[in-house]
Order: structure tokens, then C-alpha cells, then sequence
């Protein structure tokens, strides 16, 4: 892997061509090969190719007013890239967005776009380990309204140096507004206590589909008596 300095002739670059792949991280910009990996065809993963096919299809089989509701959107909702600037996407983009997330709970589609994309999401959610169980905890501020969610993912046992990556946390856990003020994510016996960190990565999405910013946390567990 080789630092780079303005990768492609550009100021910055992000992505693929010619076998070589231009990305960043806390070093600076770099290049590596291109990695192509094969067709994975794992049950969780063909079961998201399905649910993406599947909202494709509902978003085709929309009335032409629906379709254009949806690009309306689109249009005056732009979104921000991987480098701070302002792009647009399509209304089929908002649409399988926001209608997977619902899917992932069980709730049917929405057909008609949200007056915006501003999540009406406000509980704080905390992660911290307990210092007299030693598992690693959630709590909540309040209780979640109906058709709410958090999305959580976290790691394995990592080195301690170890500095997060797009790979790192794996979804484990989809919490609807069942669930409780103190919730324990990952028992004491399951952890390597001050050797190791466990990073979080979550959002919470409100009844329309729309998602808070991803908030990240790192715990390093440590002994508990």
C-alpha cells in the first residue's frame, strides 16, 4: 500500500479504476490494488439482495405521480458526499433508503415522501460497561416511541490500537421501541479485559424511515471486581 500525495492527478480521490483503488484514512490519503472479491451468496446477504429487488419493484410499479413526488424529493433534498460536497440523488435512492429500514421491523413501505429528510429521532443512547456486572451496557434517555429503532453494531475483541474501519463492526442487533431503558449488549465472560477494545458503531431511525448521523464509541473493558 502506498501513501499518495494528489492520487489520479486530483486534489483527493476516492474509489477504482484501473485496478488500483484511491481511499483515506488518519495517515492520509493512499492507493492499493483493487480487490475483487468473489460473489458472496451468504443467507443474510442474499436475503438483503432480495429486500433490495423487492423495493426496486415497488418503487416501479408506483403511479407515475408517486414516481415524481419521490424525484421532487429527491431533487430538493440533496446529500452530502465522501467529500463534503452537495449531489443529488434519485427518488428510487430515497425510496429503497428509507423503505429498508422499515422493512428490517416488519413495517410496510411508505409510499409518499417525508416532508424532509431530518430524523424526528431524539432519544441519547449511552454504551458503557457496568462497573459491578462488567458487561457492556446500552440505556436509553426514555423510552422509544412506536415504529422507532437503533440499529446496533459492534466488533469482536480488538487490539487496543486498533482504529475503526468501514469492516469492523458487524450489525448484531435491530431494537424496536420493546426494548428497555438498560440493555445488556455483550456479557463480561465474552470480553478480554484490559487487553482489548470494542467499538460501536449505531444510528436511530424514526417511524419514517430517516436516520440519525452514525455515533461512534470505543469501550476499552476493563477488570470489574
Amino acid at each position: 500500500m502506498a501513501k499518495v500525495k494528489n492520487p489520479f492527478l486530483s486534489s483527493e480521490a476516492r474509489g477504482s479504476v484501473g485496478g488500483m483503488t484511491a481511499s483515506r484514512n488518519t495517515m492520509g490519503a493512499y492507493m492499493r490494488a483493487k480487490a475483487s472479491p468473489v460473489q458472496p451468496r451468504s443467507e443474510s446477504q442474499q436475503k438483503r439482495r432480495y429486500a433490495l429487488q423487492k423495493l426496486t419493484r415497488e418503487y416501479q410499479d408506483l403511479s407515475s405521480v408517486q414516481i415524481g413526488n419521490w424525484n421532487d424529493f429527491a431533487s430538493n433534498w440533496p446529500i452530502t458526499d465522501v467529500f463534503g460536497d452537495s449531489i443529488s440523488i434519485t427518488g428510487l435512492d430515497w425510496y429503497v433508503s428509507l423503505n429498508s429500514r422499515l422493512a428490517a421491523l416488519g413495517v410496510a413501505s411508505n409510499l409518499i415522501p417525508p416532508l424532509n429528510p431530518n430524523t424526528t429521532f431524539n432519544t441519547t443512547v449511552s454504551i458503557f460497561q457496568n462497573v459491578s456486572t462488567g458487561n457492556i451496557m446500552m440505556s436509553l434517555t426514555g423510552s422509544l416511541i412506536p415504529g422507532s429503532a437503533i440499529w446496533m453494531s459492534y466488533s469482536s475483541n480488538l487490539p487496543k490500537s486498533s482504529i475503526f474501519t468501514k469492516k469492523s463492526c458487524k450489525l448484531r442487533t435491530i431494537y424496536d421501541s420493546s426494548v428497555s431503558l438498560a440493555e445488556s449488549l455483550i456479557a463480561y465472560n465474552l470480553l478480554s479485559p484490559d487487553d482489548s477494545v470494542v467499538q460501536f458503531k449505531f444510528i436511530g431511525v424514526d417511524p419514517e424511515g430517516r436516520a440519525t448521523p452514525v455515533q461512534k464509541k470505543n469501550i476499552f473493558p476493563a477488570t470489574t471486581p
